[in-house]
């Protein structure tokens, strides 16, 4: 691990010299519609977990660590998609205004301290829908198929990755269904798509209060039992997607639904939400509006939340509700996916 990120500072400073100080996002240009590097670091979740079989990526590698190539991916097999594909009103959920308790209670609610939620804090989310599964294989590539969700190929920072970059993302990967959740999707890609439907990233705040309600449970389900391949997508005894060796279909863990209906808030997919990142709610300048917490100038890092296929029942904090941890916006990990908000 200590060798991948000796490379990866390597492989910035050759990207800094190369394209200088005023043409290079990783050196501080304006490229990706506000996202400008800064020196905050985001608590980023190990998603831990067993190796793939027949394949060299460990779950504390990054993708790029067995990357032979890097493809634009915008060559798909997308002849059967149509516009039923798209995520439509119908699956999605009104979750009216309400007024609730973020965050967690420190000496009360389990792994507090360990969650990046404190303090806890009453915030008025405003009327919205969300998705009630996150976004999908096929649901994706119909994006990609009519341009509203394409790699530049002259850009570094890219939306998406498919098979042809690695083995374990799902575009354009018939090993996976089309209704498996999209993957290797970084924060610009998840954007991307939100916006080519006509929605957006929920906020925090209205990811928080979907999944748990306003009974301040610790679970989507409840405060009990504690997440394991009956009610989550998550490591297995064997491998990673309770030992089916990746993620699972959308929808698969019924016994894991939140309050409002919405599934895999738990597990299956880290999900991406409109938030920048910040390490706690301890800035009063935080919005307690339910709108997202976005900065003048918007820091590389974003929050993602939920847990997914890769994390272990052990590490059981990262599918607590108020669980909050941070990941760059460029980041197509195999374990980033996302879900809409209107």
């Amino acid at each position: 691990m200590r060798y991948f990120w000796s490379l990866a500072i390597i492989s910035t400073m050759l990207l800094c010299v190369s394209c200088g100080e005023d043409d290079c996002y990783y050196c501080g240009k304006d490229i990706t519609k506000g996202v400008i590097p800064d020196t905050e670091t985001p608590v980023i979740p190990v998603d831990r977990g067993t190796s793939q079989p027949d394949s060299s990526l460990t779950p504390d590698d990054n993708t790029e660590a067995v990357d032979e190539a890097t493809s634009d991916g915008n060559d798909l097999d997308v002849a059967e998609i149509s516009d039923r594909d798209v995520v439509t009103a119908d699956t999605m959920v009104v979750i009216p205004e309400t007024t609730y308790s973020m965050g967690c209670e420190e000496n009360v609610a389990p792994s507090c301290t360990e969650t990046n939620s404190l303090p806890r804090h009453e915030v008025t989310v405003p009327e919205f829908s969300m998705d009630i599964y996150e976004i999908t294989k096929k649901e994706y590539a119909a994006c990609i198929a009519e341009g509203g969700c394409l790699n530049d190929p002259d850009n570094d920072l890219l939306l998406y990755k498919t098979m042809a970059d690695s083995p374990f993302c799902v575009l354009d990967n018939g090993t996976y269904t089309d209704t498996h959740p999209v993957n290797c999707v970084s924060w610009l890609g998840a954007r991307a798509y939100c916006e080519w439907v006509g929605k957006r990233l929920p906020s925090e705040a209205e990811w928080e209060l979907a999944a748990r309600g306003t009974d301040g449970r610790y679970y989507p389900w409840g405060d009990t039992p504690i997440p394991s391949c009956d009610n989550s997508v998550l490591e297995g005894p064997e491998d990673w997607g309770c030992d089916q060796g990746l993620s699972l279909p959308v929808g698969s863990k019924p016994q894991g639904i939140s309050p409002y209906g919405l599934y895999d808030m738990a597990g299956n997919m880290w999900e991406w939400v409109e938030d920048d990142w910040h390490d706690d709610y301890g800035d009063l300048s935080r919005p307690d509006d339910g709108s997202a917490w976005v900065d003048a100038i918007r820091p590389p890092n974003r929050v993602i939340r939920g847990g997914s296929f890769m994390t272990s029942a052990e590490d059981n904090s990262e599918f607590l509700t108020y669980a909050r941890f941070g990941s760059p916006a460029y980041d197509t990990y195999i374990s980033r996916g996302f879900r809409c908000a209107q």
